[in-house]
């Protein structure tokens, strides 16, 4: 017989895991065609996976009984969650799923894998230098490689990844339960030359990234609107992404947003998940009314919907302005839609205008170089990728690789006037439904005027 009884166990299982994976290329693919560029990495992590599996697979065998068959479930879950994405999807249309099994479905595939990865680099490290005593031996002795070659991976070094990767596990695994609606507020305080004197600590609320489909229940919202009302803003900006795929997804939380005030207004505009770009429409006619929805609800809930426009506020004899662009980013995943020129359209160029554009490159690549009579720009879009490293001193995030300008504060040292980007590190979640580091946000500020 070609395979032995040990082996054939394994050989199916191989089969239906790479089936499974096949369906979910497929269903990513024709359902939400954006992360099919992501599915081929994703492959590329099942492959490694089984490369660590190679490596660890004889301390499970060293277990006995459930406690064996228990610790192989827990390695290969990631796999399995994999095989039920895909098994859910040929029953239920994948934009009508429950928006909290969606969501932790895929979150916890996530925290798996990373988690596996950590295991992995130090694997590839220690293969490197087996790779190069090998290499060592060959060229310089050659009647000691038979030996050489046979020793094993350096096990410290083994132990190390493992424990990282572990420790790594408890960490996202805490960031679900305890960082996901850990709110912060986050105060900032401004100055400028050109604020009207009866906007004087004029206070404003940037609230950004909802992100409703990731949320289990209307408490953590609830709790939200209150420290946001608390705070007694007296504009309340909201910096987009109110959605993760369609806009039936906030349909239930309409009444907790209702009840948002400011005296001033609240403000709005749309980011990347908003356009319901996602997911796959039957027609575009659907599409279109996923849009008008949202413009339905926005209005509803009493939020004013900025789409390239912009807003008076008017305070006895004077204004200041409002300002919204549509999405624009600098990948090409990310729409460009966002139009500032049509956005700014009446605006006197003397006049204090906050400008709400949804990612801060759009800052970056654009509104810095060609707009600094534009002193101040909110943004969001990043979430800090939800997690990082906070002390007194350092703030840090793999966001950083990404965005030059991530979360926080930032000024534009070629203008003339201050200008300012404030960077929202969000409210939700999307992707891993948890925080490490990196907390949801309600950024207060309290302008003045620059003497």
């Amino acid at each position: 017989m070609l395979l032995n009884q040990k082996s054939k166990p394994f050989i199916i299982i191989a089969i239906l895991i790479i089936a499974a994976l096949i369906g979910v290329f497929y269903v990513t693919a024709n359902e939400m065609p954006k992360y099919k560029g992501f599915m081929l990495f994703f492959f590329f992590i099942i492959s490694l996976d089984f490369y660590l599996w190679f490596s660890v697979r004889k301390f499970f065998q060293r277990n006995k009984g459930i406690v064996k068959y228990l610790l192989i479930f827990t390695y290969w879950l990631s796999i399995i969650l994999c095989f039920i994405f895909f098994i859910s999807q040929l029953s239920v249309d994948i934009k009508s799923w429950n928006a909290v099994y969606r969501t932790y479905l895929t979150g916890i595939m996530m925290v798996l894998f990373s988690t596996k990865l950590i295991a992995i680099l130090f694997l590839c490290i220690a293969d490197l230098l087996r790779f190069l005593k090998f290499a060592y031996t060959f060229i310089f002795k050659r009647n000691k490689f038979q030996q050489k070659f046979s020793n094993p991976r350096w096990k410290p070094l083994l132990f190390l990844g493992n424990t990282i990767a572990i420790f790594f596990l408890f960490l996202l695994i805490n960031g679900m339960i305890n960082g996901e609606f850990d709110f912060k507020i986050k105060k900032i305080n401004l100055t400028f030359k050109q604020l009207p004197p009866v906007f004087d600590k004029l206070k404003i609320v940037q609230i950004s990234d909802i992100h409703l489909g990731s949320w289990y229940g209307k408490a953590p919202l609830e709790r939200a609107v209150k420290m946001i009302n608390d705070l007694h803003p007296d504009i309340i900006c909201f910096t987009g992404d109110l959605v993760n795929y369609t806009t039936s997804e906030a349909f239930k939380y309409e009444d907790i947003l209702k009840e948002l005030k400011a005296p001033l207004g609240i403000y709005s505009i749309l980011g990347n998940h908003d356009y319901g770009e996602y997911v796959v429409w039957k027609n575009e006619k659907a599409r279109d009314e996923n849009m008008l929805e949202l413009y339905a609800l926005e209005k509803r809930i009493g939020w004013h919907l900025l789409l390239n426009s912009n807003i008076s506020i008017k305070k006895d004899s004077s204004s200041i302005y409002i300002a919204g662009v549509e999405n624009w980013g600098k990948s090409a995943r990310f729409q460009k839609k966002g139009d500032i020129n049509k956005a700014i359209n009446g605006i006197d160029s003397n006049a204090f205008t906050i400008l709400l554009s949804h990612d801060p490159s759009h800052w970056d690549i654009i509104i810095s170089k060609n707009y600094q009579k534009i002193p101040l720009t909110l943004s969001g879009h990043t979430h800090g990728m939800q997690m990082g490293l906070v002390t007194n001193n350092i703030e840090w995030s793999p966001s950083s690789f990404i965005y030059k300008h991530w979360a926080g504060l930032y000024s534009n040292p070629d203008s003339k006037n201050p200008q300012y980007l404030y960077v929202n590190r969000g409210l939700g979640v999307i992707g891993y439904p948890g925080r490490v580091g990196i907390m949801p946000e309600i950024t207060l500020f309290e302008l003045g005027i620059r003497k």
